[in-house]
């Protein structure tokens, strides 16, 4: 129980720790902008900043909710398949999922591959439920389309169909 805990709290801790640093260097380059030498008023800060700030909500959600799931644990221990054995088996089904997806989104393009990628993914994360699980994989394929493709202009495989 003990290897889990601090796993988790290393893993938070790189999350913080990444965003910091993302929130330092965004903050140090839109202070660097120059609105006469980049076409892109926004530039590369405020989207660094961005990602710094939603890497530092995601590792400060990870840490309360793991700590949560572990004082839980701690009240009630349950036979059959330990915590450890399940994350593993769990992880490993994860990159299956990333393998098929990175193979997919060649052949098929962006849609399709990755509302399966997320289905699956929110499924082995678990979302048990079919109605949340779907409006979930729908607004994060929307949200990751908007803000990717159209917004940032990233070119992603356009698939051989």
């Amino acid at each position: 129980m003990k290897v889990m805990k601090m796993t988790v709290w290393i893993e938070g801790m790189v999350l913080l720790g990444t965003g910091i640093i993302s929130l330092a260097e965004g903050l140090r380059l839109t202070r660097k902008i120059d609105p006469d030498a980049i076409s892109d008023v926004l530039g590369p800060g405020y989207y660094i900043f961005s990602l710094g700030l939603i890497l530092m909500i995601t590792g400060i959600t990870y840490l309360f909710i793991n700590y949560r799931k572990f004082l839980n644990m701690e009240k009630g221990a349950s036979g059959g398949e330990t915590g450890k054995q399940r994350i593993n088996r769990v992880v490993i089904y994860m990159i299956v999922v990333l393998i098929m997806y990175l193979t997919l989104i060649n052949i098929a393009g962006y849609l399709l591959p990755t509302l399966i990628f997320f289905f699956l993914e929110f499924r082995l994360a678990g979302v048990k439920s079919w109605k949340r699980n779907l409006i979930l994989t729908t607004v994060v394929t929307g949200v990751f389309y908007f803000v990717f493709i159209q917004y940032c202009r990233l070119v992603f495989p356009h698939g051989i169909f």
